[in-house]
Formats: C-alpha cells, sequence, structure tokens
C-alpha cells in the first residue's frame, strides 16, 4: 500500500544516504532543499496527536478489470508504539461495478470492528466481525490499510530500514489538487515481480502533511493504479480514547451513520 511502506523508504534514502536520482528538472529539489523538506515533514508529523481527515481514493488492482471508488472520513488517535500505529475509526462509502455499500470500521489496540453492507440493505441486520487475535486484527486492518494515515503521524525519527527494490528518489515542486506541494517520487527497479513501478506522495507545502499520492505498477500484460486526495477536517481535536473502544457485543447503526457520514463529505475544510 502506498501510504503504509512511502515514508519508511523515503526517509530511509534521503537521510542516510542521500539518494535523490539526478535529473534536468527545472522544479527538482538540491539535496539540502531536499534534507529540509524531509526535516520538516518529520517535525509536522511529531505535532500531530489526533486527526480527522476525509481520503478520496481509487484503485484498480493487477488483476482485477474493474475500478473502486472509495470516500471515507477517518479519525486517527496515534500510538507510535501500537504495532498498527494508530487508533481509528472510519466510515467508508465505496463503488464498484458490483455496487455501491458502506461500511464502518474500528480499532482500539486491543479489538477490531468490521461492518460492511451494500447502500440498499443498511437496515438489514448483519452480525459485525469483532476479533482480538493478533493475527486477524492485522488482516482486517490491512484490508483497508490504504486509507490509513496513521504510519504517516506515527513518524518520530528515521527507521533506519529500507527497501530491497532499492528505489531512485526525486523531490519536485509541483501544483497538485489546485495546491503548491512536494512531489517525493520513488522510481523503483524492474524484477521479476513487478516493473516501471513509481509511487508520488505530494506534500502541502503549507503544512507539510500528505495531500495525496497515487502509485502504477505493471506484472506480464496486467497493470495496477491507485490515486488518493486528503483534505484534513481537523487536526489535534480532543477525541476521547472511550471513542475508539470495540465491545465484544458492539453493535453499531449503519442506516443512521451512513446519514450522518453524507453530511461530512459534503462539508467544507474546517483545518
Amino acid at each position: 500500500m502506498i501510504i503504509k511502506s512511502f515514508f519508511t523508504i523515503i526517509l530511509f534514502f534521503l537521510t542516510v544516504f542521500g539518494g535523490v536520482l539526478t535529473v534536468n528538472a527545472q522544479s527538482q529539489l538540491s539535496k539540502t532543499d531536499s534534507d529540509e523538506v524531509i526535516k520538516k515533514v518529520f517535525e509536522s508529523s511529531d505535532k500531530v496527536n489526533t486527526v480527522v481527515y476525509k481520503i478520496d481514493h481509487k484503485k484498480k488492482g493487477l488483476s482485477e478489470k474493474d475500478t473502486t471508488y472509495t470516500t471515507a472520513i477517518c479519525s486517527l488517535y496515534i500510538a507510535p508504539k501500537d504495532r498498527l500505529k494508530a487508533y481509528h475509526i472510519v466510515d467508508k462509502g465505496y463503488a464498484s461495478s458490483y455496487g455501491k455499500g458502506f461500511a464502518h470500521l474500528r480499532y482500539d489496540g486491543k479489538r477490531a470492528f468490521y461492518l460492511s453492507k451494500l447502500i440498499d440493505s443498511l437496515d438489514v441486520y448483519r452480525e459485525p466481525y469483532i476479533d482480538k487475535g493478533k493475527r486477524n486484527l492485522e488482516q482486517i486492518v490491512h484490508s483497508y490499510s490504504f486509507l490509513l494515515l496513521g504510519e504517516h503521524f506515527a513518524l518520530r525519527k528515521p527507521s533506519g530500514k529500507g527497501d530491497s527494490q532499492a528505489p531512485n528518489v526525486l523531490i519536485t515542486e509541483e501544483v497538485f489538487n489546485n495546491k503548491a506541494v512536494y512531489c517525493i517520487t520513488l522510481k523503483f527497479e524492474d524484477n521479476e515481480n513487478a516493473r516501471n513501478r513509481v509511487e508520488k506522495l505530494y506534500i502541502d507545502k503549507s503544512d507539510y502533511l500528505p495531500a495525496g499520492g497515487s502509485s502504477f505498477w505493471q506484472w506480464e500484460n496486467m497493470e495496477s493504479y491507485e490515486y488518493y486526495e486528503v483534505e484534513y477536517l481537523s487536526i489535534n481535536p480532543e477525541i476521547s480514547l472511550e471513542e475508539f473502544k470495540v465491545d465484544k457485543d458492539q453493535t453499531v447503526n449503519l442506516a443512521e451513520r451512513y446519514k450522518v457520514f453524507k453530511e461530512k463529505i459534503n462539508k467544507e475544510s474546517i483545518n
């Protein structure tokens, strides 16, 4: 997933090796400026303890013919020491050729809650999936980790871990979604599992927070792509840990949450 792996790779190559790709690009940052951007990304992430954001995401997997579109409202309580990096509440609407649906997802560090239904059956009872086993927890959260920025906000210092595919890193100044941004581009070497793999992350110049990103790669005659945009609704709001709690018999009125969700996604940014 773009979000989950991006920062570990970038920071390793920029802070340890200074591995910036050399190209003739007018907007390319120098090594000194690149280091300064990464430093400010760290400083910015370190200031965020709770965050609420809207993310618009679209994805097509290698073997898939269809693109899935997702819009989600995510509330995160950053927990750097937790293996999943953040307790979270996610309400997401999604659409593909299979139909439109809505899901409520929650993780409190001990249990994960997952309930998803098609839009035309939100009032029909379905038992939610609740689990607290370590392996099952990670599998549940992994299924929607492409919506989570916890991996980014949990950054407090360079991890010192690299990526075996050894990407080239390039930082340029660009405009993304009408915003002035730094574009961090990773170009990976071709291997037996992927070719033409490129990942991009856009960092807003105003606050050094992720504004969006994209990913593209090919394998044999198939291709995969991913794209997302982020809008911050509230940074460091007062959110009680109780709001993230998942009880063993937790229930959620999905129809009511969907009404609130639709209201939220139509509101303007309040950050």
